[in-house]
């Protein structure tokens, strides 16, 4: 059997976009399958601390995160808006359509990076069908195809089953990443992700 590795994530947010490329070589170097699961992480809030929103954080804390958030898109060599336009922003109709192309055979990664990138880098609406479809066919995906895919009952029922499936395994927070009995949270965790791939 093949290595494997969950991965799950919401797409509007800054450290996916980040760190998604690294990912995706640590896990090709290493010959394994991402296994692409957009989850609900409101419901995992809620469900986990009875609350959907994050504690509010003080203004040294904020001010801090800004300057990660930059640091590490200087060492990924990204773009990064100051301030996006479209954030805080839905992310249900992304993670459906990301979730659609999967089941239609296309690669979920073209969109697990496009959708966070549209956010964090382009200052566009995920939330928005139209801006989803052109964000799809700019990725050589069939947007009106994944739009209407992605209303299935069935691609809200993987959702649901992300959600749950990532709470049972104790996920708590997004990028997480799974590799056999190994939970690893925050993209920055991704060189204890290597170093257990190559060790088999």
């Amino acid at each position: 059997m093949g290595k494997t590795v969950d991965y799950y994530f919401c797409l509007n947010s800054p450290w996916v976009y980040l760190s998604h490329r690294r990912l995706v070589a640590i896990c090709e170097a290493a010959g394994a399958e991402i296994r692409y699961k957009p989850v609900d992480l409101k419901e995992m809030m809620l469900r986990l601390i009875g609350d959907d929103d994050p504690p509010e954080r003080s203004e040294s804390h904020r001010k801090y995160g800004k300057a990660e958030m930059k640091r590490w898109a200087a060492f990924y060599d990204l773009p990064l808006s100051e301030k996006p336009r479209y954030y805080p922003v839905a992310q249900h109709r992304a993670a459906r359509l990301t979730i659609a192309a999967g089941r239609l055979g296309a690669d979920a990664g073209v969109l697990a990076f496009a959708l966070p990138k549209a956010v964090w880098a382009d200052d566009r609406n995920i939330n928005d069908p139209k801006t989803l479809a052109a964000i799809a066919e700019e990725n050589g995906l069939p947007g009106d195809i994944l739009l209407q895919a992605s209303d299935d009952p069935g691609v809200h029922e993987a959702f649901e089953r992300n959600t749950e499936e990532a709470l049972a395994r104790d996920v708590f927070g997004i990028p997480s990443y799974v590799y056999g009995d190994l939970l690893l949270w925050g993209q920055d965790r991704l060189d204890f992700l290597e170093r257990a791939l190559k060790a088999g």
